[in-house]
């Protein structure tokens, strides 16, 4: 990870993801990738930060299951990403400086010019990724939420030992 990117990560306070296209592929919430994001949320709340979902997705099965996560938000029905990311970082007293998020579609722009650290998956639209600080090559979902959590692992990794040289 750049140094310039591993210093961003490590003011993160909130990682939010997109469902459609960056956690679920296929319109489909498969088992593997329900226990990838609840063995996420359990790995978040250990590092001491939030986790959630910001979709436009209405309300249905998939977002109730979802729902039944410990320690997971789900911001759904909202295709206005930044008011609905704002209203929930307002409730935790956090701003845009403490987002991080993922999103693949010209509707996630606007969130993602608005967070600290943006990203997007290889498969989206390159106008997308012209807009992130970095694309993800992971997969699965699975392999995308290890890769958020391993860097912001190494982030503060880096950053405890800047501190120690300072």
């Amino acid at each position: 990870m750049k140094s310039e990117i591993a210093a961003k990560f490590s003011a993160i306070k909130v990682f939010l993801f997109d469902l459609e296209g960056v956690l679920m592929k296929n319109n489909s919430l498969g088992d593997q990738c329900f226990r990838a994001i609840k063995n996420a949320s359990d790995e978040f709340q250990k590092l001491g930060v939030r986790f959630g979902i910001v979709t436009a997705r209405r309300t249905d099965d998939v977002i109730n299951k979802l729902k039944t996560i410990d320690g997971l938000k789900v911001i759904s029905s909202s295709l206005d990403k930044v008011s609905a990311a704002e209203k929930f970082l307002d409730s935790i007293s956090l701003d845009y400086g403490n987002a991080f998020y993922i999103g693949d579609d010209l509707l996630d722009i606007p969130l993602l010019k608005k967070c600290r650290v943006s990203a997007a998956p290889s498969s989206c639209r390159r106008e997308v990724k012209r807009e992130v600080t970095f694309v993800s090559k992971s997969e699965s979902c699975a392999e995308l939420l290890n890769e958020i959590i391993t860097y912001y692992k190494k982030s503060k990794e880096t950053a405890k030992r800047a501190t120690k040289i300072g």
